[in-house]
């Protein structure tokens, strides 16, 4: 329990810190399912009209623990070659909220019958706020001149970027975000530092009703070691999804800090995703941090639609990727 208490106080300590580090991007597990939030040459790839909601809650129980929602919408043009998107994310952290829209446009090539490849960006604005009606002075984690008393706001642009390559088994994708190396003026304000993204999975069939789904995400900031997630998942009946995702600490470009004990962010989910029709779909993951944090768990929820035209009932079978 001690420790529990140093892993919160180091949380808001860092949080409220006069000299903050860059946030980092909001946290999904079930990317999975929709990589648009992950990278904008996604856009269209389904080739249909789609609509993905998603609610995370991490550390459920945790006071002040992260909690974020996003909503999105894509589907290609009538030509087949340009895919267009959008989408609207909350974020909060403790004091903290990231309100952010986004346009997204990709362009999509065909190198052959099964396969195609895109390029793809988004742009658009956060909204970063700070509410210092919500802090508790007195700490010794924070000096109380640094305490904001009323709310601090920032409202910055941003551009994401990415290719995605996909045919009916095998996908890869590379994208970047927060490509504007915006600080903003406040300092008691944390923004995202830029992350890069790259995603590979591919299906394989293990029967006649069963398929195998295994992929690997690994996000890169060039500042800590990166994030790595090996998933898993088996399909049955082309109805439901289930698996599971372990996330970890890869030193590729940093080595691991030597207090990386105490922060490490070692997790495993069990994730699944049941068609209730072919349209309709419901996600729902289960996440364990492998540290002092355990006992509070992360619950994400996901909801999304596709909608079918009349000549496309033939491709009424759900997409892979």
């Amino acid at each position: 329990m001690t420790r529990i208490i140093k892993h919160i106080l180091i949380f808001y300590g860092v949080l409220l810190s006069p000299v903050l580090y860059a946030q980092q991007a909001p946290q999904y597990t079930q990317y999975i399912f929709n990589e648009m939030v992950i990278n904008p040459a996604y856009t269209g790839s389904k080739e249909l009209l789609n609509m993905n909601a998603t609610h995370r809650s991490q550390w459920s129980g945790l006071e002040g623990s992260p909690t974020s929602q996003v909503l999105s919408i894509d589907g290609l043009t009538r030509n087949g070659r340009l895919g267009l998107g959008f989408s609207a994310l909350n974020d909060e952290i403790g004091v903290q909220t990231q309100l952010s829209a986004y346009g997204n446009a990709s362009v999509r090539l065909n190198l052959s019958e099964t396969s195609r490849i895109a390029v793809g960006f988004a742009g658009g604005f956060a909204q970063y706020t700070l509410d210092g009606t919500k802090l508790r002075p007195g700490s010794t984690l924070v000096p109380d001149a640094a305490i904001p008393t009323g709310r601090e706001s920032e409202l910055l642009p941003d551009i994401r970027g990415g290719v995605f390559f996909n045919t009916e088994r095998f996908y890869a994708g590379f994208s970047a975000a927060n490509l504007i190396p915006f600080n903003g003026n406040n300092p008691l304000i944390s923004t995202p530092a830029r992350q890069y993204f790259l995603s590979t999975g591919y299906v394989f069939d293990l029967s006649s009703v069963i398929r195998f789904k295994p992929s690997i995400l690994l996000q890169e900031d060039f500042k800590a070691p990166a994030k790595a997630d090996l998933n898993a998942f088996l399909m049955v009946y082309d109805r439901f999804w289930f698996g599971g995702s372990y996330r970890t600490a890869v030193p590729l470009f940093n080595r691991m800090p030597e207090d990386y004990h105490l922060q490490k962010r070692n997790a495993f989910a069990l994730i699944a995703q049941l068609f209730l029709t072919p349209s309709l779909r419901l996600g729902y993951s289960y996440d364990i941090t492998l540290n002092d944090l355990r006992e509070y768990p992360s619950h994400e929820v996901s909801i999304g639609y596709t909608f079918f035209k009349k000549q496309d009932t033939r491709t009424l079978s759900p997409r892979f990727f």
